[in-house]
């Protein structure tokens, strides 16, 4: 108990930024659905609490790198305690770093409860990450250990550099039926590291610099219980989207999430996820897939496959699963829990090929975690997982799905 006080004290607050990551994708990239420690207060505006300004350390997932050590300003405003977030409306500022050079820094404006009947959300984010995988595109590329050594460092590495901004906005159609836009501008700026390298191999001169403008339609069917920490119901989204990076594209894509609570303190959570994408996309496009409120990296990473690096699987289509046991060994109702998750993830991509739902040459993986929550829903996870390329360890905040 007496560490639980002293995790409240030092680390209270929401470890992630809207889009994912902080977009760490992407890291860039968890939804941000916490309500941090309040630490100075304004006046009581009417209809609604008052708004809250907080400020906090915490860390976060790097891609391929050590987490990041990041810092947070937050003015927002609390909800209803049964409301399904824990706030209706909040402004961020994040920054971040790691110590072999990736760095973020963010502003994002979430109010999923500020409106009746809608949803509003944008970021701002520039991001560079020093080590992002590139192992060439398609699902049959290959990791070979033995190549990587001190005169070949970064074969399977590269860096990237993305400044991003998005707005989101959704509009409830019938009860937990909703409909979600996103306008969404990406300049990604790809750099090789010294020495031989992958990226070189496709990309001689060494660089890429792509610019996307894309839009995103997508309906959304939400019964969850709530938002910060689920334990029962359905999250259910198929959109398309248009873009303009590389010659033009278009996307299909579905992500299906189910929740069920087998026995107190214990949830079953399930995520499938599949895209195809048609004319001629940018590498960067390859890399994300646009969910509501949240990109998912494509793929590896602590958010679309565990057991593999960030940038593992590239391709124009993806097809993965992901599937967690989450067990409160230690809970402590409101103050927060420990919680231990068992955890399998499957997953590969489609370059050369239609996107097809197959399970033929899936990657697979699985591990287990552990998940330390603080107050209602501020969440670190400690993911080690293994699978075709060996063991993988990794540090999340907020849940993966």
């Amino acid at each position: 108990m007496r560490l639980l006080s002293l995790l409240l004290l030092v680390c209270a607050g929401a470890p992630a930024v809207w889009a994912q990551v902080p977009d760490t994708g992407q890291a860039a990239a968890p939804a941000d659905t916490a309500a941090p420690a309040d630490t100075t207060t304004s006046q009581p505006e009417t209809g609604g609490a008052r708004w809250r300004t907080s400020w906090f350390p915490y860390l976060t997932g790097g891609a391929n790198d050590s987490p990041l050590l990041a810092f947070r300003v937050r003015h927002w405003q609390p909800a209803e305690y049964e409301a399904p977030t824990t706030y209706t409306a909040a402004v961020n500022a994040d920054a971040g770093i790691a110590p072999r050079g990736s760095r973020y820094i963010a502003g994002s404006f979430k109010a999923p409860g500020l409106w009746d009947g809608w949803r509003v959300g944008a970021l701002v984010l520039a991001r560079r990450d020093s080590r992002y995988g590139y192992y060439g595109l398609g699902n049959d590329t290959e990791f070979n250990p033995d190549a990587v050594g001190n005169d070949v460092p970064f074969l399977y590495r590269m860096r990237r550099t993305r400044y991003r901004g998005a707005v989101e906005v959704t509009r409830r159609l019938h009860g937990p039926l909703q409909a979600a836009f996103l306008l969404d501008y990406t300049h990604a700026h790809f750099t090789s590291l010294p020495g031989p390298s992958r990226f070189v191999d496709d990309f001689p001169s060494g660089e890429l610099k792509q610019d996307d403008v894309s839009g995103r339609l997508a309906l959304v069917y939400d019964t969850r219980d709530n938002e910060y920490n689920t334990h029962q119901g359905l999250l259910l989204e198929a959109g398309t989207q248009v873009g303009s990076g590389g010659d033009g594209y278009t996307r299909q894509y579905a992500i299906l999430r189910g929740y069920l609570t087998v026995r107190e303190g214990t949830v079953l959570a399930a995520r499938i996820a599949g895209s195809g994408m048609g004319g001629t996309p940018s590498l960067d496009a390859r890399f994300a897939l646009p969910g509501w409120e949240r990109e998912v990296p494509v793929l590896g990473g602590e958010y679309s496959h565990r057991a593999l690096d960030y940038g593992r699987l590239t391709g124009r289509g993806t097809l993965f699963g992901n599937f967690e046991i989450r067990h409160d060994l230690l809970p402590f109702g409101d103050l927060g829990a420990i919680t231990l998750v068992a955890f399998l993830d499957a997953g590969r991509v489609f370059e050369g090929e239609d996107f097809s739902l197959t399970t033929e040459h899936m990657k697979v993986g699985g591990g287990g975690a552990i998940a330390l929550r603080i107050l209602r829903s501020n969440l670190f996870l400690f993911n080690y997982a293994r699978g075709p390329d060996g063991g993988n360890f990794s540090v999340g905040s907020g849940w993966m799905f």
